[in-house]
């Protein structure tokens, strides 16, 4: 199976209880560099658990995209190499309420794009949706 359908982690989130808020915009961005961060250094699940308290996704749906990473990630080095870091590459405001980040993990072969978008809601911001997909066509 292509390494694309392995890495595209879309998840359609449904609202839930207890989702934390950020109160500006700059905190919800930064969220995302450390997340980035954790994961590039190769600490995938402390990235995704530090998204776990500010996302509307299902805790269901993080721990199945935690497992399958997990799991999928020897091959990914073994095909396009360890991680070199990674770059901002987009950071656009749409309105008032939405944020989109985006990110590339470089790998030594290949590189991820990462895509984050933030929506203010009634109390802050959050973490609406991710994905992240080695199609590098994806960054533009």
């Amino acid at each position: 199976m292509r390494l694309a359908i392995l890495f595209i982690a879309a998840i359609l989130f449904a609202p839930r209880v207890g989702a934390v808020e950020m109160k500006s915009p700059d905190a919800a961005v930064a969220l995302t560099d450390q997340t980035m961060r954790l994961i590039t250094s190769g600490d995938f699940r402390g990235g995704i658990n530090l998204l776990r308290p500010y996302t509307t996704a299902q805790e269901i749906d993080l721990d199945s995209m935690v497992a399958q990473a997990e799991i999928h990630m020897p091959t990914m080095i073994s095909r396009y190499g360890k991680s070199l870091g990674y770059e901002l590459l987009r950071n656009d405001i749409v309105g008032d309420s939405l944020i989109q980040v985006v990110y590339l993990q470089r790998l030594e072969k290949h590189a991820v794009t990462w895509r984050f978008i933030l929506y203010r809601g009634s109390n802050g911001w959050l973490i609406n949706t991710f994905n992240f997909a080695d199609d590098i066509a994806a960054a533009f």
